[in-house]
């Protein structure tokens, strides 16, 4: 695919516009969260802590007595605080607990006006476990679900007294359960009241939940088009995998905005899709990014492939000894996959840069942000960094939609284009190809009336010369020997003048209609019929019309006509000539009878004279029959006419 400069200009700037704009997403929220406080919000970084050590989740207790809790023990601790996971998990690190009391006194820290509804907002916790609130002893909030989805990662904003004139609780109890070999994160806490803190537990929420959660609707959207597009044009795979990559994404961000116990799948089957979806969605963008340079590289696809299919059957949740074991080894298992990622990027980006694919320009700074981002949140994972940060990897998932969105937009519109330049092409060789067929046509339309011309030219010089010039050799050669009378000659040159007649009546158009040609012929030998002294019954019948009728076979059908007519004048010594026609099976018949001497037909086929085989062979170049009946009370003559002309009775006339 060819790009102009400044299309690879555009998207170059876009892929910076991208990053830069991700990267402004954390510091903006660690300014939301440790700003200055305004007037009626208190800030509080130090806490007291208290470990108890257990064995699995219990229930937190409604109420608890100062009693209940030991007074040694307790130990002063800065917030945020974080407890440090193992990265390769014990044996017995998903049975034993540890729960972590944090207090905070809030008598002398919160604000004078006792009286005034109270509220406490937790940016963060993180635990695999559960978290209870408790002022005074009494228990205020509890988290719901599993201990894998107990809404880690949203904010907590909660009263801590009921109404507005109740008292607010002189010391706030913080529960949090978690798991020995999983560690926890806690945030800071601030106090105040709703008007100081809403505005920072909106922010937090837009930040943690609500943009990735929004931003991978989006991309499945995006993707669920692509999919339509697959579909209608499944020669594209780009659109596939690009649907693919949109679907694993979204159940890759699914943990960091889902909570409590609302989601309806099992959590062994969600934390399973969590992981396997991962190392797919890498899988995915190798194989996009091969279909995008067209430089495949079947050893690192296979490699890829055959990790994704081990590492998804290995941590399929019937072969896992317990949810709490795949959760844990989490971290071991993203840290085995970033050098696969690398790999695979650095190969299909070095591969791009190579083919001067200016989309390999955009991914290759969009994988440097991906891979910053993702190693982030491997930090926050494992407790390394504050957990009052926000987690990327979803803005990295948004860049991503962003990205190939941007890239499939510009398929999308080159594909378009590329039919409206072969459209054009297209309806320019078509304008030259209806030049050129219309100059050929001309051409042809000269040449078919040239050989029209020559073959009636043909048609008549034939004619002419086997009939009137026959006629007048003849005629010409008796003069000169002085064997013909006055009367003979102009009998002679009277039948010169009727063959010239009806070979011009033959050019007439007649439409198809015989019954007008045997009228022409008619008006031409009537006369000389009735000079001979014989008279002429006219007995025609409407008949159907004759298609194939053209002047050659009107021809054929005159002298077929005329010489029968001849013949009856010359030979039969008639005195009535009687014309008939009738509609005989799949065609037409003429029918001719005298009175005179008959004579015999076959005798007279075998004889020398050519009259009655002309008369034969004139009837075949139309596909049409010649019959005699002759007896002692005269002769019928009987011409057959096809409905439909047999196209190659004149060839088989030729041949014969």
């Amino acid at each position: 695919m060819h790009t102009s400069p400044a299309a690879a200009d555009r998207r170059t700037g876009l892929g910076r516009w991208i990053a830069t704009l991700c990267l402004a997403v954390l510091p903006l929220a660690n300014a939301a969260a440790a700003g200055s406080p305004p007037e009626g919000a208190v800030h509080i970084t130090h806490a007291e802590l208290l470990s108890v050590p257990g064995t699995g989740y219990s229930e937190p207790p409604r109420q608890i007595e100062d009693a209940e809790l030991p007074a040694e023990g307790w130990k002063e601790v800065s917030l945020p605080h974080t407890a440090e996971r193992e990265l390769v998990p014990t044996p017995l690190g998903g049975v034993r607990t540890i729960t972590d009391w944090y207090r905070i006194e809030l008598a002398g820290t919160a604000p004078s006006e006792q009286q005034r509804l109270l509220f406490l907002y937790l940016p963060r916790w993180k635990t695999l476990g559960h978290i209870a609130v408790y002022g005074d002893g009494v228990l205020l909030y509890q988290s719901h679900g599993s201990p894998i989805h107990n809404g880690y990662n949203h904010p907590l904003l909660l009263p801590l007294n009921a109404t507005a004139g109740t008292p607010s609780p002189t010391s706030v109890l913080i529960r949090v359960d978690r798991l020995r070999s999983s560690g926890s994160g806690f945030s800071t806490v601030w106090v105040g009241d709703e008007a100081s803190l809403n505005w920072r537990y909106q922010i937090r929420q837009l930040l943690q939940v609500q943009v990735p959660a929004m931003g991978s609707a989006a991309f499945l959207a995006v993707g669920a088009f692509a999919l339509a597009v697959y579909l209608g044009k499944r020669r594209e795979s780009l659109y596939l995998l690009f649907f693919a990559i949109s679907a694993l994404a979204f159940l890759r961000t699914l943990h960091y905005y889902v909570g409590g116990n609302y989601f309806p799948v099992s959590d062994e089957l969600f934390e399973w899709m969590t992981v396997s979806s991962l190392i797919w969605l890498i899988v995915a963008i190798h194989l996009f990014l091969e279909r995008l340079h067209q430089q495949p590289s079947p050893w690192l696809t296979r490699l890829s492939v055959t990790l994704a299919t081990a590492c998804s059957i290995a941590t399929l949740p019937h072969l896992s000894p317990s949810i709490a074991s795949l959760y844990l080894i989490t971290p071991l298992l993203n840290l085995m996959v970033l050098p696969v990622a690398v790999l695979i990027f650095a190969v299909n980006l070095r591969k791009a840069l190579r083919a001067k694919l200016p989309e390999g320009r955009l991914v290759a700074g969009w994988t440097v942000f991906a891979l910053t981002f993702t190693s982030y949140d491997g930090l926050l994972q494992n407790n390394l960094v504050s957990p009052e940060s926000v987690y990327t990897s979803p803005y990295a998932i948004i860049s991503l939609f962003f990205v190939f969105s941007y890239i499939m937009f510009e398929r999308y519109t080159g594909a378009f284009a590329e039919v409206a330049r072969l459209n054009k092409g297209l309806a320019q060789r078509l304008q030259v190809r209806e030049a050129e067929l219309e100059q050929s046509y001309q051409r042809l339309r000269v040449i078919e009336n040239q050989q029209m011309l020559d073959a009636e030219r043909r048609r008549l010089m034939q004619d002419m010369h086997d009939g009137l010039g026959s006629s007048l050799i003849s005629a010409i050669r008796s003069v000169e020997r002085g064997a013909m009378s006055d009367t003979e000659i102009s009998d002679v040159l009277r039948g010169c003048m009727d063959d010239l007649k009806l070979a011009i009546d033959s050019m007439e158009s007649v439409d198809a209609d015989l019954l007008l040609l045997l009228a022409t012929l008619r008006f031409r030998l009537a006369p000389r019929i009735e000079s001979a002294g014989v008279a002429l019954r006219w007995e025609v019948q409407p008949v159907p019309a004759l298609p194939w009728l053209d002047p050659g076979s009107a021809l054929h059908i005159l002298r077929i006509m005329q010489e029968c007519i001849a013949n009856v004048l010359r030979h039969t010594r008639a005195t009535i000539i009687s014309f008939s026609t009738a509609t005989a099976g799949e065609g037409v018949s003429v029918a001719i009878e005298d009175n005179g001497a008959g004579f015999d037909v076959q005798e007279a086929l075998q004889r020398s004279g050519r009259g009655l085989r002309n008369q034969q062979q004139r009837a075949m170049a139309f596909g049409g029959t010649v019959n005699w009946e002759s007896g002692s009370g005269g002769t019928r003559f009987t011409l057959w006419l096809p409905l439909q002309r047999k196209v190659d009775a004149e060839k088989a006339v030729r041949a014969a």
